[in-house]
């Protein structure tokens, strides 16, 4: 019955003009920005220490920028596989681990040209990896090659950023604000556009509530705390806050209508995973730090309601046309 009265508030009402240019200038550009100048902070640290204590304030501040646009899934950085190679995670197999064993095992010398970290497996590269070097035992005191080899990641993922923010700005940027214009290929229509900044909002609920809050749940008889995103460097619950918190910026920008239910159930999941208590995630091995966390799911479950029934009516579209789904 919900669908379907989503359904017909969308036949029946005239879509609000959607904030297709201040989602570009207040959300998109700004916050890949700050992804690329927090990199490029990252790689230049590295440069002058690659010790694991000089480079955790770095590395955090850039995976709290990359949150900022992480749910931003398409455009430039799902280009050439960019966004897998900053942030491959869930890695099902434990691909990253092996990979990075195996460099250093072999001392592989392909991280000596300036382009070589590019070539690499994504789960050599990126933030994950860097994770497992700044803060897993198996990886410390790895020499030369070590320090060598952080600073080619480090390098790798600041110019990935630097190369998505260039985009965004020199072109997409506008082929996103000139939805329907006749010479526009990409977006046909400008309810496309609308279409796809929605989409981003959605399933950006859809991951936090899914991956970085039921990863780690897994089930009441077997929970899985080391699953959990970035548990290593006890920044899991700081993730889903932040994820939030860009989610709900882009939900602001995305409408200029009233959207009350949609603005207490964002303040309502982000109070809670604010006061979650549990950096890491690992109080979902015990049956009550399980429960605090599955209310946090709940909650972030509640926002993505809230939105469907308020935003996606005012902007025309729904979350029938999902990515996931191939459209």
């Amino acid at each position: 019955m919900k669908r379907l009265a989503i359904f017909l508030a969308m036949l029946t009402a005239a879509p609000a003009a959607a904030q297709v240019d201040a989602v570009i200038d207040d959300h998109i550009l700004p916050g890949y920005a700050a992804f690329s100048e927090t990199a490029a902070g990252l790689r230049d640290t590295a440069v002058r220490d690659c010790g694991s204590d000089a480079l955790r304030p770095a590395w955090n501040e850039t995976f709290d920028a990359w949150l900022g646009v992480s749910h931003l899934t398409f455009g430039p950085v799902e280009q050439d596989g960019r966004s897998v190679a900053v942030a491959f995670w869930p890695d099902e197999r434990g691909a990253t681990p092996r990979a990075l064993t195996a460099l250093i095992g072999d001392q592989d010398r392909i991280i000596d040209d300036p382009q070589g970290a590019a070539e690499l497996s994504v789960a050599a590269r990126g933030l994950h990896a860097l994770e497992y070097l700044l803060y897993d035992d198996r990886f410390a005191g790895s020499g030369a090659y070590g320090c060598a080899l952080m600073r080619a990641l480090t390098a790798d993922l600041a110019a990935l950023a630097e190369q998505i923010d260039d985009a965004w700005r020199s072109g997409y940027a506008r082929t996103l604000r000139t939805a329907g214009a006749p010479d526009n290929t990409v977006y046909l229509g400008e309810r496309e556009a609308r279409q796809a900044l929605f989409t981003a909002l959605t399933t950006g609920l859809e991951f936090t509530a899914d991956q970085r809050l039921g990863r780690p749940m897994g089930t009441f008889e077997r929970p899985r705390p080391t699953r959990a995103e970035s548990w290593r460097s006890g920044r899991s619950q700081r993730n889903v806050i932040l994820s939030l918190q860009a989610l709900s910026g882009l939900a602001r920008e995305l409408t200029d209508a009233a959207t009350p239910q949609t603005d207490a159930a964002f303040a309502r999941a982000i109070g809670l995973a604010e006061r979650l208590g549990d950096p890491a995630l690992a109080g979902v091995a015990e049956p009550s730090g399980r429960l605090r966390v599955e209310v946090v799911q709940q909650a972030v479950r509640a926002a993505r309601d809230a939105v469907l029934e308020e935003i996606g009516p005012s902007l025309g579209v729904s979350a029938g046309f999902n990515s996931a789904d191939g459209d």
